[in-house]
């Protein structure tokens, strides 16, 4: 009998390390499927006469640093932006570029500019962000009809002291230089880098083995000698693209089965698991399901509020146990050793410090407060009263690590650290000192870790940028 108490006992270590094993691997897969998928994507859209260089102006968040530059006004006019001059100098806007673009292979500029007639206009390229920029005056009817397009190997292009220069290969930097009179305005619709003719990359077999990090960094070797590659040398099963309609076919179910929960809760055992598994179920699906990229996917976004929601409502209709702020000195001191933890692992494998701006440290604290509210005292906290500690604590430290999917050295930090948190919090039920201990944890991460062996501190569809 003491040989299967001791058994019982080790096995959710056992469990543990299994899961620390595989959760690297597990980020692995999901960046292989999403870089087939990416190129997947990117061969539909060569094939529908667009590119991954296609861009739709609607708000400021659209255009590099949400501006213009040079003295102009951004204002959102009826599905695009208007571009006002506020002085007697050129306005720029800059295209977002998550990586350089072939112009030998996507020669052609499709601008969809409403501006005043004989506007002068320019764009300016950098081929790389350290070399300097060149420009060329687009031809004087660009504005005469809506799209306007132009090859941009025929355009007189010209360095800083205006000698002629070659036409550049490829564009770490992308413009459109606007001379505009003080209080004249542009609107802003659509523009996109096109090939002359169907694009056919050659297929790049992506390496069998290797991790989240080192599939990145290969993929960003590959886009460095041919921003065009198509990744994968098999497509995904012959699928098309996935589309918004599972999206919201999924956010339909979720949002119907939490007010089902709310209006009929389950009775007993199995309700409680449940509604601790609902709440954080829109969270994973908005991150795990890789929907979380510059901008939100709408349906999934609205999943994870929703899981936020139903876990408010189950705290406002007592369903939850309770939890405190602050409590004993030993509750305020454990979680905080994750701090010198941290600290050590900075010392050992970093690089210098390189500390965030106070604002992104303050969103680390209400990010981390978020966090562990959602995990410890609603998910955690109910399944403490079902099943025993030590499996509570391993199943919300899991899906604590699913939250940060596909960052695959940061899912296994915060597998460890939840390991401790958790038990912290069932046994002290303090939250306040395990939100401030992760994020000090993250901000002495992201000083000392991040761009290192420690690619970033970002998760979703986000890590792969």
């Amino acid at each position: 009998m003491s040989v299967i108490r001791a058994g019982r006992a080790l096995l959710p270590w056992i469990i543990a390390a299994a899961i620390l094993w595989l959760l690297p691997l597990l980020a692995a897969r999901v960046v292989s499927h999403e870089l087939v998928a990416q190129s997947e994507r990117e061969t539909a859209a060569y094939d529908s006469d667009s590119s991954p260089w296609a861009w739709s102006f609607r708000r400021p968040e659209d255009l590099v640093a949400s501006r213009a530059f040079g003295g102009g006004r951004l204002d959102r006019v009826h599905g695009s932006l208007k571009v006002t001059a506020v002085a007697d100098t050129p306005v720029e806007v800059g295209f977002p570029m998550s990586r350089p673009a072939d112009i030998v292979d996507l020669s052609r500029l499709r601008l969809d500019v409403t501006a005043p007639p004989a506007t002068p206009m320019t764009l300016l390229v950098r081929e790389h962000l350290n070399t300097p920029a060149v420009t060329a005056t687009l031809p004087a009817n660009v504005t005469a009809q809506r799209p306007f397009e132009v090859s941009l190997g025929k355009l007189p292009w010209k360095d800083d002291a205006g000698h002629d220069v070659a036409s550049p290969k490829r564009a770490a930097m992308l413009r459109l230089v606007l001379n505009l009179p003080k209080g004249g305005s542009a609107d802003l619709h659509a523009a996109a880098l096109l090939p002359l003719s169907p694009l056919r990359a050659t297929p790049v077999a992506l390496p069998a083995r290797g991790s989240a990090e080192a599939l990145l960094q290969w993929r960003d070797l590959i886009w460095a000698g041919d921003p065009s590659a198509r990744l994968g040398s098999m497509p995904l099963h012959g699928r098309e693209p996935r589309g918004p309609v599972l999206d919201w076919l999924i956010l339909a179910i979720y949002a119907s089965a939490l007010v089902v929960l709310t209006l009929r809760p389950v009775r007993g055992r199995g309700g409680q698991i449940v509604e601790a598994l609902a709440a954080v179920a829109g969270p994973l699906w908005l991150i795990a399901g890789m929907r979380l990229g510059p901008v939100a996917v709408l349906p999934a976004g609205i999943c994870f509020l929703c899981g936020l929601g139903f876990g408010v409502g189950l705290a406002i209709r007592r369903r939850l146990p309770e939890w405190h702020w602050l409590g004993s000195a030993r509750a305020m001191a454990l979680p905080l050793l994750a701090v010198p933890a941290a600290t050590l692992v900075v010392a050992a494998f970093g690089h210098a410090l390189a500390w965030p701006a106070p604002g992104r440290a303050l969103l680390y604290v209400a990010w981390a407060l978020l966090q562990q509210w959602l995990m410890l005292a609603v998910t955690a906290a109910l399944l403490d009263r079902l099943v025993p500690r030590a499996w509570a604590v391993l199943a919300v430290a899991t899906l604590f690590a699913l939250l940060h999917t596909p960052n695959g050295l940061l899912m296994q930090m915060c597998f460890v650290a939840e390991l401790g948190w958790a038990w912290c919090f069932l046994r002290y039920r303090a939250l306040g000192p395990i939100a401030l201990a992760h994020a000090a944890s993250a901000v002495l991460l992201q000083a000392g870790l991040a761009g290192g062996i420690l690619r970033s501190l970002e998760v979703s569809a986000r890590f792969l940028n």
